[in-house]
Order: structure tokens, then sequence, then C-alpha cells
């Protein structure tokens, strides 16, 4: 598992670094390297819903489109920000789980 995360990290860092060599677009590559901490922040959180496997899958497959929709913002410079938006959904649902049911998740 931490061999696959190190290459999706690497593999993201190279296509952004490479973006930016192409075209020495300076904005582009700041917002896509935010966007990504963005992305792999939301990624750690999402480990405190391991509990709630529905919603931890649900989470991880928000992860696995947002990074997707960041690789198409490299290559087809259109920023889709409301998928950015998607682990957010999932984080505030298991927070309202945890608000209504009590922290019984941990």
């Amino acid at each position: 598992m931490k061999g696959k995360i190190i290459v999706w990290l690497a593999v993201t860092l190279v296509a952004i670094g490479w973006e930016y060599y192409r075209h020495r677009n300076l904005r582009k590559t700041l917002i896509a390297s935010g966007t990504f901490a963005w992305i792999a922040t939301a990624a750690t959180l999402g480990m405190t819903m391991r509990a709630i496997l529905p919603l931890f899958a649900a989470h991880y497959l928000t992860i696995l489109l947002a990074w997707a929709a960041l690789l198409w913002y490299l290559w087809q410079d259109k920023y889709l920000w409301w998928v950015f938006l998607l682990p957010v959904l999932t984080l505030l649902t298991f927070l309202g789980l945890n608000f209504l049911e009590g922290s019984r998740y941990e």
C-alpha cells in the first residue's frame, strides 16, 4: 500500500513539474500544487473514517476522482472546482454522524 502511495505522489509531482517545464505557467503550477496539497490532506484526514467502511470507500472514491480532475486540469486547462469539494462532503458526513451518534466511530 505504501508503495502505491509513493508512486501516486511521484506521478503527480512529475506531471506538475513537467507541465511547468513545458509552458512556464507559474499560476497554473501554483494552483495545481495547492490542489494537490489539498487532495493529499483530505486523503490523510480520511483515515479517521475507517470505522465506517462504506463512508471510507466513498471518501476514497472521491479522492481518486479529485486526483483525476487534477490531471485533467494539467492536460486540458479545465479546472473543475466542484470535484475538489466532494471529499469535504464525506468528511462532513462523518463529523455529522459523530455529532448525532457520539464518538463511537473512533
